[in-house]
């Protein structure tokens, strides 16, 4: 099935003066990468390049912090679009946060829901056979090749490799491309895992996002009630990326270390940020100044020189592969997110009716095949990336550009607006005040969008001062 998930009719934001939609809770799980390893096996799993996913550790998500997200997501620009201009996760934030590789071959193949597939790959990549209780249309039960990993002795390099596919599976179904149970993966993966020796060369981290961004997608539609992919991802992006939403300052985290998602697994001790409601959320998003964005948050972090190695392909403008996933790559829409100027942009890169396609029942494809154009993209365009300029201090956008760009997407700014009974500050009532007095301190009319000055804090004053 094909559907259209860039008609604005169907977007969130068109329902939000329906109290049902306003206050919507996408999460549904905790976020549950594997517990233990065996360090035995360290240096084994160092040449398969999960390495560092492999820190990651618990992390419990915020629903009311993801529908607020969500809202500002755009299917057609792949951005979330916010008074400072647009944003997104990209594959620099993939190296850093997660610590996955985003260069190598697609990862792409077969598709095969038969059982025969999944016996085959199972007993290629584990040494045995699940019992029909440990697989269900396709899809392996993690718990299942949990119980492999952890009864694997690890006594002989064959053994090693076989615990270390285990655990990267498990990665895989709980921080790479999680179901919105956590609880199985689609055995398409195994043969990826097949052959040990080149795990290494599929650029994991690009898949995820393309999962990531299609989760977004998705997500953004007002009749979506629970929402996938690799959120760990995305609540350490906008956390990093903006710290008046974070529940924790930036001064108390712990070392800048890859994974930096390892620094941020203990939020949830900070029970009066769990309390917050999307309302708080969206008020944030909406009064957000440019300088309470942290367009370059990595700087000074120590890269391994494995991923050091890839990080030409943040810049990179090419679709993202992942089977049936196809995304876009718009760094151009971002240029201020690698230190450049932003100017005024032509028309969103269209990925047709290959975006967001969905498929039911069972199936059997090679998506190397259907999907050659895109692949073959990915294999021999992926260098295309943004012309470097010359990086800039004042992330202030220019007036030509914000005048484009409100002018382009005013009506999916300031999304509190459109909230039944939203004032300022309802979420908080002892934060109340009026907005209007900040405009006497903006000299700019560019900043001005609705009546309010795009560049002003939540505590009234304008940055233009």
């Amino acid at each position: 099935m094909v559907r259209n998930f860039t008609t604005p009719e169907e977007h969130i934001i068109e329902y939000l003066d329906l109290s049902q939609w306003a206050t919507r809770n996408l999460l549904s799980r905790k976020l549950d990468p594997p517990d233990t390893f065996n360090e035995v096996a360290a240096v084994t799993l160092a040449s398969t390049g999960f390495q560092h996913v492999s820190r990651v550790g618990e992390m419990r998500g915020h629903s009311a912090l993801l529908s607020a997200l969500v809202e500002c997501w755009r299917p057609e620009t792949h951005t979330f679009h916010l008074p400072v201009g647009e944003v997104m996760v990209t594959l620099e934030n993939v190296s850093y946060i997660l610590g996955l590789p985003i260069n190598g071959e697609p990862v792409t193949g077969r598709t095969d829901s038969s059982h025969q597939f999944l016996v085959e790959n199972c007993i290629a990549c584990f040494g045995r056979e699940p019992g029909p209780q440990d697989h269900v249309l396709g899809k392996v039960n993690i718990a299942w090749v949990r119980q492999c990993r952890d009864t694997e002795p690890c006594d002989t390099q064959e053994s090693l490799e076989r615990y270390i596919r285990a655990h990267i599976f498990c990665l895989l179904g709980t921080v790479v491309f999680p179901d919105k149970s956590t609880a199985s993966l689609n055995s398409k993966f195994l043969p990826l895992l097949r052959d040990f020796h080149r795990i290494s060369a599929y650029s994991w981290g690009a898949a995820s996002l393309a999962h990531l961004y299609r989760s977004l997608c998705r997500a953004s539609r007002y009749n979506c009630k629970e929402m996938d992919g690799p959120l760990i991802l995305l609540f350490v992006w906008a956390w990093e990326r903006m710290p008046l939403l974070a529940p924790i300052p930036r001064d108390q985290l712990g070392d800048d270390d890859i994974p930096l998602a390892r620094r941020w697994i203990h939020w949830r001790r900070h029970t009066r940020y769990t309390r917050r409601p999307t309302t708080h959320f969206r008020r944030g998003l909406d009064d957000m100044g440019v300088d309470d964005f942290i367009w370059r948050p990595y700087m000074g972090v120590g890269v391994p020189d494995f991923l050091a190695a890839q990080m030409v392909m943040c810049f990179t403008q090419s679709p993202l592969v992942s089977f049936k996933c196809i995304e876009w790559h718009p760094t151009d829409r971002v240029r201020r997110q690698f230190g450049m100027q932003q100017l005024p942009l032509g028309p969103a890169f269209d990925l047709g009716r290959d975006h967001c396609k969905r498929l039911t029942g069972a199936q059997s494809h090679d998506w190397r095949e259907i999907y050659s154009e895109w692949v073959n993209r990915w294999r021999f365009d992926r260098y295309n990336t943004l012309h470097l300029d010359e990086e800039i201090i004042d992330f202030h956008p220019l007036p030509a550009f914000y005048e484009w760009y409100t002018q382009q997407y005013g009506i999916h700014l300031r999304l509190s607006d459109r909230v039944v009974g939203e004032e300022v500050g309802a979420d908080e009532p002892q934060q109340q005040q009026e907005v209007e007095p900040a405009l006497n301190f903006c000299n700019n009319r560019l900043h001005l969008y609705r009546g309010v000055c795009f560049d002003q804090r939540p505590n009234g004053i304008c940055n233009c001062v």
